[in-house]
């Protein structure tokens, strides 16, 4: 058996890829996505750059695994994941190069926008209590007169 690399591992059975402007969709042994060109080509040099463990499905799962942006298709045992941005672009990419929406993992909520809240602004203290002088007079013990 020839030594093989975690790419050539993992297109081994078909395994394709299809550029298109600001996407690329990957084809693999029971599972596509969709990534951006410039995370495919870091991702397949490293690859190449690796023995294979012999073991497709471990070699698939390593593969993809180190992708950070990410649109499964349906069924491939994927998750979508990724920048907001990034996959809004993708998405208007790939409805603008007539793919099939349906076949794809598109979150629900990909247009909403998402407010973070900031946390109110918290008043700095005087600078004399800060050095450690006391702010109040000390009290006195429960049980004990006061002077």
């Amino acid at each position: 058996m020839a030594n093989l690399n975690v790419y050539n591992s993992v297109t081994a059975q078909g395994g394709r890829t299809a550029k298109y402007g600001d996407f690329t969709v990957v084809f693999m042994h029971s599972c596509a996505f969709a990534t951006t060109p410039a995370e495919l080509m870091q991702h397949s040099n490293w690859a190449r750059g690796r023995m294979s463990s012999g073991n497709a499905a471990r070699d698939r799962t390593t593969f993809t695994d180190r992708f950070e942006t990410v649109i499964a298709r349906n069924g491939s045992g994927l998750r979508t994941r990724g920048s907001r941005g990034v996959l809004q672009r993708m998405i208007k990419s790939m409805k603008a190069n007539a793919l099939q929406m349906e076949e794809w993992s598109i979150p629900h909520d990909i247009n909403e926008s998402l407010e973070i809240q900031k946390k109110p602004a918290t008043t700095p203290e005087p600078a004399h209590t800060l050095a450690g002088a006391p702010t109040t007079a000390p009290t006195a013990a429960p049980g004990q007169p006061k002077d």
